[in-house]
């Protein structure tokens, strides 16, 4: 970011909550594609993290995985989830990778 954007400006605090949630959906498309970049489909996304890290409530990190999930099938991603919904495997082969186990505890 070479400068702050200009909409962060005092008189635009009540649309805040809405930049933030589009700061963090772009910031875990970004993690997601470093992800998917790195060519290890036994890797996952670490959902819990991600939310902690960035102070996302449940109902927002939920809006955002059903986004990016959806946005990932369209250009031929499959996805899953596993260790009780905390990871999420982004790849390619018609079954999950040997990692992601069945969230059957």
């Amino acid at each position: 970011m070479k400068e702050f954007p200009s909409y962060l400006k005092p008189e635009n605090k009540e649309k805040f909550s809405e930049y933030n949630y589009q700061n963090n959906i772009s910031n875990m498309r970004k993690e997601l594609v470093d992800l998917i970049l790195s060519r290890n489909e036994n890797n996952y996304f670490e959902l819990d993290s991600f939310r902690n890290r960035h102070s996302i409530n449940k109902s927002d990190m939920e809006k955002m995985c059903e986004t990016v999930s959806f946005e990932l099938k369209n250009i031929g991603w499959n996805i899953a989830t596993s260790f009780g919904g905390t990871g999420l495997f982004v790849y390619s082969t018609p079954n999950p990778p040997k990692s992601c186990y069945k969230d059957e505890f």
